[in-house]
């Protein structure tokens, strides 16, 4: 498998990682927002945000492997 296919693999799992971090912490506190766009549980900024920390690690991922 190609190295690219690799970053993307780890750069989906960081993103389904925080959303579930994300999602059981909303329903242990009991805050699930009204306006939720995305299966009743995510708003449009939890996507986002999301999508950044998964960039970042990810990015951060690709760096400490290249100093090794």
């Amino acid at each position: 498998m190609s190295t690219g296919v690799k970053n993307i693999l780890f750069g989906l799992s960081a993103f389904i990682i925080f959303m579930l971090i994300s999602l059981v912490l909303k329903l242990v506190s009991n805050r699930i927002p009204e306006n939720a766009d995305y299966f009743g549980l995510f708003t449009n900024s939890d996507i986002l945000i999301g999508l950044m920390v998964a960039i970042l690690v990810t990015f951060t991922h690709i760096r400490r492997k290249n100093l090794k």
